[in-house]
Parts: structure tokens; sequence; C-alpha cells
């Protein structure tokens, strides 16, 4: 086994680990390691996992979290709020310059109790640092949390998340203590065997909607999950199975249990209903910041094209601009909360089921009215199908929001390619204590 290396971190890279010099003058990049701060890495250079930290950082602050530094969330829970965000802002001028256009800085918000959703793992064996590892801590067990970076297997038990508010913490405090109190086992994911696998949270106005995932259940199960549920404090429990060996939260709604099967959120005036599994930013008061940063580029009048539109949120947000919206997203559960969304806010819109790559071409009607359209694509940014098309159209404006500054900067280049440019961009922080941004810019025929 090498040695560490002792590396001094000057900076952060685009995806938010911490990059920096060793002695002999090599550029590491490693997860978790602030600006400022000397630390010993272990690994390979260009993906470094940090074993120790030699000298914090001077501006360092105390993690509020007990497990940070384990837990695969949270990266920067160490540095400023402020400083999070010039060392977003400086990695993202760096990475996006070929594309030109103003750069108009970075906004946000709270650092913590944001997220209005988190996912987290049962499991029987939890992850052990180096010091627990030496002193022979014991990995059996029963343990809710989060997986350990690059661990499917390791469970980082957190009886809490910082990140979800109190009234999220506290519905988590009551599952945890009955779920791992009971005598049903907890997912292997080696043997494929247990009873519990998931627990995910959503919280909107009224309250908090809890899943509990789990393997197919018999009477015994469903016993005890029907006199536990109305306990726990949620405004709806949903009982979710799947008999799939990948351990991922998904799988067949068998019942709900109690209370309510959606929450409601409000953004920008507008009601917005959204099932447990359906896409909604998950910072509220960032997403207010962002339909207001996507509205400032839109104009108004016309058609609004809004693409990969979830449950519809930014298009409807920004309809009273336009005098109707159509959205196309993958996801049926999402289009069929986007269509109630719509009617419930008395906005004139239509939504269309399926893959926005595959769409395109049935709206020659829309087209032809030269719309101005919303980009809201998944990490891997546009299909290539789909920005060829849409770089052929006569569109109003552009504006693409982008939850991966690196696609933005590689689907901007093709558009530049096809006779775009670049007006502006802004950088909303959606995502504090991590090193995750979106980008909202403004694109136009040159």
């Amino acid at each position: 086994m090498r040695p560490p290396v002792r590396v001094s971190v000057d900076s952060f890279s685009a995806d938010g680990s911490g990059s920096g010099l060793d002695d002999r003058g090599r550029r590491w990049t490693i997860r978790g390691a602030a600006p400022g701060s000397v630390v010993l890495a272990g690994g390979r250079a260009k993906a470094g996992v940090l074993l120790d930290v030699v000298s914090p950082a001077p501006d360092a602050v105390a993690p509020r979290c007990g497990v940070f530094g384990l837990c695969g969330g949270c990266q920067w829970q160490q540095v400023p709020l402020e400083r999070q965000r010039a060392e977003k802002h400086r990695a993202l001028a760096a990475l996006l310059a070929p594309l030109g256009g103003d750069d108009l800085g970075i906004v946000g918000d709270d650092g913590y109790g944001y997220r209005n959703k988190v996912e987290l793992s049962f499991g029987a064996a939890r992850y052990l640092p180096r010091e627990e590892q030496a002193a022979g801590a014991e990995r059996a067990g029963r343990f809710l949390g989060m997986h350990a970076p690059g661990r499917f297997d390791r469970i980082v038990d957190a009886p809490r998340c910082e990140l979800i508010t109190e009234r999220a913490n506290a519905v988590l405090a009551r599952v945890r203590h009955d779920a791992l109190g009971s005598t049903f086992p907890l997912w292997d994911p080696h043997s494929h065997t247990g009873f519990f696998r998931h627990l995910a949270l959503r919280e909107g106005r009224d309250g908090v909607v809890l899943s509990l995932h789990t393997s197919p259940g018999g009477p015994d199960h469903e016993e005890w999950i029907r006199a536990h549920a109305p306990g726990w404090g949620a405004a709806g429990v949903l009982w979710v199975e799947s008999d799939r060996p990948a351990d991922v939260a998904a799988g067949n709604l068998r019942e709900v249990v109690f209370g309510t099967d959606h929450v409601r959120e409000r953004l920008a005036g507008v009601e917005i209903r959204l099932s447990p599994s359906a896409f909604f930013q998950v910072n509220p008061l960032g997403a207010e910041r962002l339909v207001q940063e996507v509205g400032a580029r839109l104009g108004g009048g016309g058609t609004l094209v809004d693409l990969y539109c979830g449950t519809g949120a930014l298009g409807l947000a920004n309809a009273h601009r336009f005098d109707r919206v159509v959205g196309i997203e993958v996801n049926a559960a999402a289009v069929r909360d986007a269509e109630m969304n719509a009617a419930a806010n008395r906005i004139p819109a239509q939504f269309f089921a399926g893959e926005v790559e595959a769409s395109l071409e049935a709206l020659a009607d829309v087209w032809a009215s030269r719309p101005a359209v919303i980009v809201d694509p998944p990490r891997v940014g546009l299909h290539p199908r789909a920005l060829e098309t849409l770089s052929a159209l006569d569109l109003s404006v552009l504006v693409y929001v982008a939850c991966r500054p690196s696609s933005l900067l590689r689907d901007g280049l093709a558009l530049m390619e096809r006779g775009w440019r670049c007006v502006d961009r802004v950088a909303v922080d959606l995502f504090p204590q991590t090193g995750h941004v979106e980008v909202v810019s403004r694109w136009v025929r040159a």
C-alpha cells in the first residue's frame, strides 16, 4: 500500500472537489478537501481520497453534521458559505469562458435546512472510518443513513440530516426508532435479502410525505406498518415494494397506508402538486430564485415551450408572461401532475409524455410561432437529436438551465457552431454545502 501524499489545496475544481499540488508538483483532485488546507491523500491524483487534514484552511468553520466527511452528501460544511459561492463562481467562470456572454455572478440563500427531499438506505453493515477499524469496532448491526462514497454495501448511520428541516428530521427520528427496533431484517445487498430497504421523505407546505421502500411483505409486515404509520408524524405514508436486486429507491406502490399521497408547493404564486417520485427542485427558496432568473431571460407573449418539464414548475411559474405553455416530459406520472397543476391554476397549457428528442418534430405548429423555449435537461445534457432539432429552429429565445455546467459547455459550444450566441448567464446556488450549482443562460441567434 502506497504511503499517503501531502497535498496543499489551492482551489476547487469544476465538480466541487479540492484541487492542489503535492511535494513533487503533481496536481491532485480530492473530494472534500477545502482550499487553504493541507491534507493527506491516497488513491490516484485525478481521483484522490481524503485521508486526513494536516492543517485546516484559515477560514475553516465547524461542520454541523456529526457524520460530515463520512456521508456522501455534503462536501463543504467546513467552508464558510460566502467562500463556497466565491469558489463556485471562480470555477464556473473559468469553465464557461469559451461560451462568451456576460457573466452575472452567483446568487443563493440559506446554507442549511433547505432540502425538501431526502432518500436514506437501510442496511445491516455500517461504514467504519480508519480509526474505528483500527479499534476493532463492530460493523454489523441495524442502520439507517447514507451510503459511504463508493460503497454500495456500507451505510453511514445518520440519525439526522442538517440539510432537511426540523419537521422532516422529526419524522425521520420516529421512523428510525420504530424500524430499527423491529424484528424485520434490513436489506443486505450481497445476499439480496431483507425487508426494509429505503426511506424517502418529501416535504411540502402541508407536511412530509413518507415513502417506505421494502421487499414484498406479508400479513405480519402489513400489520406492523399499519400500526406504526399514524405515529410517525407524516402527512402521508406510502408503502412501496420491490423484488429487484438493484439497491435503488424504486418499486411499485402497494398502498397509501396513511394520509395523502402527494405534497403541495407554491412557486411564484402557482400551486404545484407533487407526487413523491416526481422531479422538483429540492431547494424551494432556491427554486424561487431560479424562476426569477429564468423569467428575466424569457421575454413574453406568444407560446412558451418547456422541455424536460417535470411537473411543469418552470413553465407554469412563468406562464403569466405568455399566452400558452407547452411542455414535454418523459415521466408520465410527472405529466399527470403537470396537467393537474395547470388545471388547478387555470393556466392554458398542454403537456406531452415522451422523450424530448423524439417529440419535437410533432410540434410543427408550435415552432411556426417562434416560441420562447426553456430546456432543463438531466445532468447528461441535451440528447444529440434534441440539440440538432432545436438549433435549427427559429426561436425567439432559448433559456438553458444546466444542473451540470460541463454539459452546458459541451452543448453551448455545439449551439455556437450552429449560429447561436450566449447573451448572459448566472449561477444559482441551489445546493449549499456541496459542489453542485445550476446555471441559467440565455441564447439567441447570432
